[in-house]
């Protein structure tokens, strides 16, 4: 049987190649089932016994092996969410712990965020092939001020996913039946695999059990460049798991701007952290979550309810958290129609980053750089241009009232008399964002 490999060797030949929509690009096809199947092969074959895993353990993790392409979006998340943790496989190149070899984890992710924001999470690289270098879990980026930086996914599929079934199916879906289950084996995330074959039989049983057209596209665009971003450190897995947010992205922004939980993830003081938070939306290129002042506009109305209640009380409230049933289609409108102009977005500045031009070709550009962070970004390998736009837009802690049309006239303005000015207007020419 032919093993998934990924379709792309390089972040480099992503951008080179003919895909016209590289937004709609989904991640799971970089998945390298072939070097999983092999290394779990290996080991099955080894004498002696690992931790106590015989033969039969790691035959039993190469049968469960599937490629995560071929079906339908939702099949294909399912597929992902019923991958073994044993195989740690995650589409925002999210990791457990640090010094892991990156060549069997998520590296393409990883190399977006490594080109766009500068994050430094190589932890060796001499003498070593690229895709087997180890890794950190959180580090240091551009965005700097001492705030280490993590993979997260923004917009989170499964929980909006799950309600739409326990509200059609009922609560044999809902997360908390399988917390203590006896498929929770060692090692792996038994909870999710039992919960994905379960819906997967669903599937079988009725292909057109999902009537939510809105749901559908979300599963198509939750593992794409536009729902990549990087986090402070440990808030990936704190969102996820606090009852008051539940994984949804403007009620995450909101809680590290105004900190009812006492995590001061942005800064101890409210002034800092309100000046630390306009520069997070800006480098990482999320305006479309906050309106003129940069308050956090809400996904649905439950959400607008619930942060008018907290911003009245001051605390955190779980009521409000899951939209009503009713509200999931314009949820999920507003949230694929933010990840989509942010793809359009990502993509245009990795084309500007690395000099590649609409069509796949090299544009030559400029790595001669002269700003105020000449020095710490002297190993970043992005054009010139791209660390002076960096500089003077997206490393601001001012406001840009308008969001992308905004920040689309400052781009221009930064790349004026730059030797590759034409290029980034061509690129800024070629999206509509706003």
């Amino acid at each position: 049987m032919e093993r998934q490999t990924p379709k792309y060797e390089s972040l480099r030949a992503y951008m080179k190649s003919a895909e016209k929509r590289k937004e709609l690009f989904d991640i799971k096809e970089q998945f390298d089932e072939a070097l999983w199947y092999k290394y779990l092969k290996e080991l099955s074959e080894r004498k002696e016994v690992r931790c106590g895993r015989d033969k039969a353990f790691y035959g039993e993790r190469i049968d469960s092996l599937r490629p995560l392409t071929g079906g339908t979006p939702l099949t294909n998340f399912l597929l992902y969410k019923g991958l073994p943790k044993f195989c740690d496989f995650d589409c925002d190149g999210t990791v457990r712990k640090d010094y892991l070899k990156q060549g069997y984890y998520s590296w393409f992710p990883r190399e977006i965020y490594r080109t766009l924001w500068y994050w430094r999470d190589l932890c060796r690289v001499k003498d070593v092939p690229f895709s087997y270098a180890t890794v950190r879990q959180f580090a240091d980026s551009c965005y700097d001020d001492g705030i280490r930086m993590g993979p997260d996914t923004m917009n989170s599929f499964w929980i909006t996913f799950s309600l739409y079934l326990i509200s059609h199916y009922g609560q044999t879906y809902k997360w908390n039946n399988f917390k203590n289950t006896v498929f929770f084996q060692e090692g792996e995330n038994g909870r999710q695999r039992n919960r994905a074959d379960r819906i997967k039989e669903l599937i079988e049983a009725d292909e057109n059990y999902i009537g939510s057209a809105g749901l559908k596209e979300f599963a198509k665009m939750t593992h794409t460049v536009g729902n990549l971003v990087l986090v402070p450190a440990g808030y990936n897995g704190y969102r996820g798991t606090q009852p008051c947010i539940k994984d949804y992205f403007d009620l995450s922004l909101e809680n590290l701007l105004h900190v009812r939980d006492g995590k001061r993830y942005l800064g101890e003081e409210q002034a800092v952290r309100r000046k630390n938070f306009i520069k997070y939306i800006n480098t990482f290129f999320l305006w479309d979550y906050v309106d003129g002042e940069y308050e956090v506009l809400p996904l649905c109305r439950s959400h607008a309810v619930q942060m008018e209640t907290q911003r009245r009380t001051g605390r955190l409230e779980a009521r409000g958290v899951l939209p009503g049933i009713d509200e999931i289609d314009g949820l999920c409108a507003e949230i694929n129609g933010k990840i989509y102009r942010r793809g359009l977005f990502v993509v245009a500045m990795l084309r500007i980053a690395m000099g590649i031009g609409s069509d796949g070709t090299d544009a030559a550009l400029r790595y001669t750089y002269e700003g105020r962070y000449k020095d710490g970004w002297a190993s970043w390998s992005v054009s010139g241009v791209y660390k002076k736009i960096m500089e003077e837009v997206f490393l601001q802690n001012t406001m840009y009232a308008g969001g992308y049309r905004k920040v689309d006239e400052l781009i221009r303005k930064a790349a004026e008399g730059n030797p590759d000015e034409k290029f980034v207007t061509d690129i800024m020419d070629g999206i509509s964002c706003g």
